[in-house]
């Protein structure tokens, strides 16, 4: 059995088990999982997956590295001798795809936070729809070998664009300057272009929610924070490093010093077995225990990755889940103190046997820039 038929078989076990009779997939990340095959930014594609049969609407039929659907049901996406609605051509074929996969008056699953509402409002009068968002979560948790080389190396190409930021880091030069060194190497290193999504702050920036590059432009003393965390083709990678313009204080050196504290704590504990709480706990404590409580992070700890760039476990105070083997995490700790900034630390991480396997190649300690 090839790996995409494995993931679809367990896929087809977890929508069994969860009473469903069939699955509706339109987010590009879970089907580039099933078939291999990335669906481009913005365009209308779903898999039906039911007992008759599987069907793909898109389009055009994709050149796909495993055809794991029976057909595929192709709609007018344009036409240039009249105006064609997209949304009206897809629907009429999600609705045959329906019928075609056996589905027809079944409860059927799918992520309805994705699902457009186009899409739903098509199917209403044709199948009973469930939300599947956690359904399809609980099937891709545990990533198979496969999945697992393809995220180590998704980590390893931001290694090298966290180096690109360091030799881009300087007096003078602009927030947009280094995403834009980041973003060459990261093409230079995938072959195409990636998709980089990320958190980008400088000075006084750090401390703000979510900040994007900009054309700030970086003053000596000022502590950079980069969390890039890009869809390089089909697969996510997650972590975070913080620079400096010029030579750290002791103040800035103290407080990353506790992060990587932080970080080393919960690395040495990850393993099979321990309750995601407990990471959780033992992490806020080591901010804690080294002054910084007052200024400790307010986020999750932690979250699993690698299809999307948040998924579960959620490595939070109130988490009950248990971590497993194969799953792969992201460990951020942070502290954002408003004298000394904003700073992030973030480790990528495989759970295996009897531990974890650390992905992030790039220095953990907080890197000057002269």
């Amino acid at each position: 059995m090839s790996i995409y038929a494995d993931r679809l078989a367990t896929l087809g076990q977890t929508v069994a088990n969860a009473g469903l009779q069939g699955l509706i997939i339109n987010q590009a990340s879970y089907i580039f999982h099933l078939s291999g095959w990335m669906p481009a930014t913005g365009s209308l594609a779903f898999l039906v997956i039911g007992p008759r049969s599987v069907v793909l609407v898109a389009p055009f039929d994709p050149d796909a590295p495993e055809r794991i659907w029976n057909q595929t049901l192709r709609y007018d996406a344009w036409r240039a001798d009249a105006l064609t609605l997209a949304i009206d051509q897809a629907s009429a074929a999600l609705r045959e795809a329906v019928s075609d996969a056996g589905l027809h008056r079944a409860a059927v699953g799918a992520a309805l936070d994705a699902l457009p509402a186009f899409a739903a409002l098509s199917l209403a009068d044709i199948v009973h729809l469930h939300d599947a968002r956690d359904l399809l979560f609980r099937a891709t948790m545990i990533k198979d070998s496969v999945a697992q080389q393809a995220i180590r190396k998704r980590v390893a190409m931001l290694d090298r664009a966290f180096a690109a930021a360091a030799n881009t880091i300087r007096p003078g030069v602009n927030e947009l300057e280094v995403y834009t060194a980041i973003f060459a190497e990261l093409c230079m290193a995938l072959g195409s272009l990636p998709v980089v999504e990320c958190v980008f702050g400088s000075g006084s920036r750090t401390l703000a929610d979510e900040p994007q590059p900009t054309s700030r432009v970086l003053m000596p003393g000022d502590i950079v924070l980069i969390d890039l965390f890009p869809n390089l083709n089909g697969y996510v990678a997650d972590y975070t490093r913080c620079f400096v313009v010029g030579t750290a204080t002791a103040a800035q050196q103290a407080q990353h010093r506790a992060l990587e504290q932080a970080l080393a704590a919960a690395e040495r504990a990850l393993r099979p077995g321990i309750a995601v709480a407990e990471i959780d706990r033992l992490v806020r404590r080591t901010i804690e225990g080294a002054g910084y409580g007052p200024w400790c992070y307010q986020h999750h700890t932690g979250h699993g990755f690698g299809l999307l760039t948040v998924e579960p476990p959620w490595i939070l105070s109130s988490g009950e889940l248990l971590l497993k083997e194969g799953m792969v995490i992201a460990i951020e700790p942070g502290i954002y103190h408003p004298q000394h900034g904003g700073m992030r630390l973030e480790g990528n991480y495989i759970i295996t046997a009897d531990g974890c396997e650390s992905l992030a190649g790039y220095p953990a300690t907080l890197t000057e820039c002269m």
